[in-house]
């Protein structure tokens, strides 16, 4: 059996588990100063069979309502992140965005709380439990506030901050068969006996961004320490909108698994490709 990953950028991605596709905090709405560039488009995404999203911010979730009405899938997330959809595809947010949602699609956005067990084959099923955001660091803090370019676009940008609120966080355990995938959208590590229950997993799909290059790396490296994962695919250290965003140094990171937890194996997704692990 194969698991087939696809990474969109930022903590967007497929997987492909037994011909079933899972799409994960779907954003495609990049600006276009962002890094790496984004190929595959919100139009070109077909045949999934779930959405389900970590968090309510705007990076995570602005196509979900398009996708769902376009492909007549069910949603899973937060009752926060469910507003924050509707406000966005009715027009609330920003005028541009207009496309109510049909009766139909918005009874499929599912709200849920924290572990949630939602079964889709017999062998395949997502947990939602329950996590949080990365707290910034006073570097990443420091970073925007002495930041003109930053500053200069702030107020443009106040809209998407402050209209996505973020609700409930969720990690997601996703098994498939006697195999463990557990996922974030944002880098936490605080809830050890939550995290202990997740032990031994088969990937650990990892968000990497929030912080300064070392915090980023430090509690990066918790994490793995308790999941015990036996491959880490990073995610959303890309550039996703900047200035808002910024591409993270990874090194640390590395030299931290290097120096830690070399019996792990890293997989670093390119933008747009499919990683296929065996298992």
């Amino acid at each position: 059996m194969k698991i087939k990953f696809t990474w969109y950028g930022t903590a967007n991605f497929v997987l492909t588990l037994n011909g079933k596709n899972l799409l994960f905090d779907p954003f495609f709405y990049r600006n276009e100063k962002s890094f790496p560039e984004l190929v595959t488009k919100k139009e070109d995404i077909e045949d999934i069979d779930a959405i389900f999203i970590s968090h309510g911010h705007f990076d995570h979730l602005t196509e979900a309502g398009w996708l769902a009405e376009k492909l007549d899938i069910p949603i899973y997330c937060s009752e926060t992140a469910k507003r924050n959809i509707l406000n966005w595809s009715n027009g609330e947010i920003l005028d541009t965005r207009l496309g109510p949602l049909s009766e139909s699609t918005i009874n499929k956005i599912q709200a849920c709380n924290y572990f949630e067990k939602i079964f889709l084959t017999s062998n395949i099923s997502v947990e939602l439990f329950k996590s949080e955001h990365i707290r910034f660091d006073i570097p990443t803090i420091l970073s925007r506030l002495f930041s003109w370019k930053f500053l200069k676009q702030a107020r443009s940008m106040v809209h998407l901050g402050k209209t996505f609120q973020m609700g409930k966080v969720f990690g997601f355990n996703i098994q498939f068969y006697d195999k463990r995938i557990v996922s974030f959208g944002s880098l936490w590590h605080k809830y050890e006996d939550v995290l202990k229950k997740y032990q031994n997993c088969y990937i650990l799909i990892a968000p990497l961004a929030g912080n300064s290059k070392r915090n980023i790396a430090k509690k990066a490296g918790k994490m793995i320490g308790l999941l015990k994962p036996k491959y880490v695919i990073p995610i959303h250290w890309d550039d996703f909108y900047p200035p808002i965003s910024r591409l993270e140094n990874l090194k640390p990171f590395f030299n931290l698994m290097k120096n830690k937890y070399p019996e792990i194996k890293v997989v670093m997704p390119i933008m747009d490709d499919q990683i296929i692990v065996e298992i």
